[in-house]
């Protein structure tokens, strides 16, 4: 009997994260090194990449949550795993050696003025120029204090300022630290430029070239995802058009995978399922 495409995927995907059921810190770190990227709390809808919380084992909720909730600080601050909205602007566990292909991904020089372009092309808001500028002169900051120091105080202006933050990380300008403050009117994070907390980070990734880090890690998505249309890997990545093109091309024509159907809702599945295609 003939299986469907679906039916496939979704076998696919099990036996990926089938090992994986997390008790403990380094249970969740070896899940994280194993699939190099995942979601760290739920799955963006229908974006068919593993989620952690999926895998914690235990079925109680509060449970999971101050599972997850202490590990993302404690494992991130030891620079163990990184964790920040990168995947679907989501929050996103990355391991450390698939770390440095992501960061190539933009093809940056790991400069001072690096950002100056994407504030010019409107791919970094106001807000998100001063939060760069502000770690820049200041080094690594509390939010709350950096907030208010840039004079953000309405209730618009700190969901701007929310926004902002989520945006300066997700393009690797800035790299949360760690978590400070005891109580929840204390609690919050301290902020570094990415490129001060992640040095080692930018120097791995000064000789890759921006497409082949593309390529790389758009295959490590389908490698664990099993088939993506342009649509879904867009929603992953946010690299832009013509540079996520070029990566599912190289994908297609390395014979990784095949490409069904055309324009956004055109499919890139591995080659093993090209006959359910």
């Amino acid at each position: 009997m003939t299986r469907t495409l679906d039916e496939l995927l979704e076998k696919h995907r099990a036996a990926i994260t089938a090992k994986h059921r997390v008790r403990n810190a380094e249970q969740l770190v070896k899940m994280v090194n194993a699939v190099g990227m995942c979601f760290a709390f739920t799955a963006a809808d229908r974006l068919a990449i593993p989620a952690c919380f999926d895998h914690l084992s235990t079925s109680d909720t509060d449970r999971k949550w101050g599972w997850m909730w202490g590990w993302k600080d404690e494992l991130a601050e030891k620079k163990r795993l990184y964790y920040g909205p990168i995947l679907a602007r989501k929050p996103t566990f990355v391991s450390m050696k698939l770390l440095p292909l992501l960061y190539a991904t933009f093809g940056r020089a790991g400069e001072p003025d690096d950002h100056v372009e994407d504030v010019r092309a409107g791919r970094i808001s106001d807000v998100g120029r001063r939060i760069i500028e502000y770690v820049t002169g200041k080094g690594e900051s509390q939010t709350r204090r950096m907030r208010a120091e840039l004079g953000i105080t309405s209730k618009d202006g700190r969901t701007q300022y929310d926004r902002a933050l989520d945006e300066v990380q997700r393009l690797m300008y800035v790299a949360r630290v760690k978590a400070v403050g005891e109580g929840r009117e204390e609690y919050n994070y301290t902020y570094d430029l990415f490129v001060r907390r992640y040095p080692e980070v930018v120097r791995s990734a000064e000789p890759i070239a921006s497409a082949d880090a593309r390529a790389s890690v758009l295959g490590r998505a389908l490698a664990l995802a099993g088939a993506l249309t342009e649509r879904q890997a867009s929603r992953l990545f946010d690299w832009g058009e013509e540079p996520l093109r070029r990566a599912l091309d190289h994908a297609v024509a390395a014979g990784s995978a095949v490409r069904r159907g055309t324009g956004r809702e055109a499919i890139v599945v591995l080659r093993r399922y090209a006959d359910a295609a």
